[in-house]
Parts: structure tokens; sequence; C-alpha cells
């Protein structure tokens, strides 16, 4: 900020950098005295109406509603509502999550239960076989 309050500054005093970069040549010389004057007297009196104003220009204690309503009024339903449908939407997966869990589980116990397909002891030959299976696949498809 201190950067740009002292280009600021300087290029108020000493605009002519400003006046390089235009693309046509300027003869305008801002410091005269009729230019002083007549931004002194716009300053002066544009102050004078404000002080004169003051009375007129006091704040009263009213809310308009105009942009103000949108977060007053319709944020508020808005939010609500979004909210609700929310915890429906929330509740259905719930209930849609927890019967699928409840299928899955029941799968699960089927093989895997004590009744399950899983669940018997195997011969030790049929499990050798099965291991000779699975790397003969493994080796067919590593060499193709």
């Amino acid at each position: 900020m201190l950067f740009f309050s002292t280009l600021c500054i300087g290029l108020g005093i000493y605009p002519d950098p400003l006046y390089a970069m235009l693309p046509y040549p300027v003869d305008y010389v801002p410091y005269t005295g009729a230019h002083v004057v007549t931004q002194l007297q716009l300053l002066l009196f544009s102050g004078l109406a404000f002080f004169v104003l003051l009375d007129v220009l006091r704040r009263t204690p009213t809310i308009t509603l105009d942009v103000d309503w949108l977060y007053r009024r319709l944020g508020p339903t808005l939010c609500v509502g979004i909210a609700e449908g929310l915890a429906r939407a929330q509740a259905g997966i719930g209930r849609s999550a927890s019967s699928l869990m409840s299928g899955v589980l029941k799968a699960l116990h089927r093989h895997h239960g004590p009744q399950g397909a899983l669940a018997r002891t195997w011969p030790t030959g049929s499990m050798a076989l099965w291991a000779v299976v699975l790397l003969l696949a493994y080796l067919l498809l590593y060499y193709l």
C-alpha cells in the first residue's frame, strides 16, 4: 500500500510519464492557476453542501429489503428445504446400504457358514489338483 500510495502521489505531482504513454502528443498543463482554483472550488463547495445537508443525510433506522430479501427470507427457506432433502436422501441411502449389507451378509453366511460349501473340509488330493490347475492357467496366460 505504501508503494502504491507513493506512486499515486508521485504521478499526481509529476504526471508527465502518463502523458508520454498516450498515442498522441498532449499539450496539457494540469497545474495552472485556473485549474487549481477550479478544483479547490469544487472540493470546498462539495464539503459545504455536505455540512449544510447533514441533517437531511442523517441515518434513519429502517430496513430496506431489496437484495437483502435473498438472504433474509429466501435464504433460510432454501437452506431448510435443502437440509430436509439431504436428510431424506441420507435416510434412503442408509436404508439401501443396510439392505445391501444384509444381503451380502446372508450370502456370506450361506457360503461360509456352518452348512456352507466353503465350510466343509476338503481332501488334500483335491486341493493339490486345484493348485496345479491354477498354476497351469497362470503359465498359459503368462506365455500367451
